[in-house]
């Protein structure tokens, strides 16, 4: 299996197991709830929870984590055949440290996506930016969550 590895960091990127899924899922949650919250309403925060909690659903998707000493900082969820970003998330502690760009850059070299697409919440438009994406519709709100349409050729 495949890592990469921070060596002046001490972290490391790999594929999660399944069994992993749960941690990922908890470190969703709570990422979102700290900074994406101005994106949901209540009925936003069920609906996640309910995509972020159902194993069927989370089982269609490849994460990937970022870990800090052992300890899951971030993660990076991917929908292959449809070469959608679902999930992204690093925790607020580590954002602005490159984690966030490490796990795209890794997840990008191992698929060679010539095209991917997100819906980023508000908040993480300017990070999809920096990454190349572009914005490719108006902000929609889609079972209470609200995001906004990028793409990155």
């Amino acid at each position: 299996m495949k890592r990469l590895i921070f060596s002046c960091l001490g972290l490391f990127i790999r594929k999660l197991a399944t069994a992993e899924y749960d941690n990922a899922a908890n470190l969703s949650y709570q990422v979102y709830m700290e900074c994406g919250n101005n994106d949901l309403t209540q009925a936003g925060i069920e609906a996640f929870k309910r995509f972020i909690y159902d194993i069927s659903l989370m089982a269609e998707l490849d994460i990937y984590g970022a870990f800090d000493n052992g300890r899951l900082i971030g993660i990076i969820g991917i929908h292959r055949e449809k070469q959608h970003i679902s999930l992204f998330f690093v925790q607020k502690q580590y954002h602005r440290q490159g984690i966030g760009n490490s796990l795209f850059n890794y997840m990008m070299e191992y698929y060679k996506f010539t095209r991917i697409s997100v819906n980023s919440s508000t908040y993480a438009v300017p990070f999809y930016q920096s990454l190349g994406f572009k914005v490719v519709g108006d902000k929609e709100c889609n079972k209470g969550i609200v995001s906004v349409p990028m793409v990155k050729d």
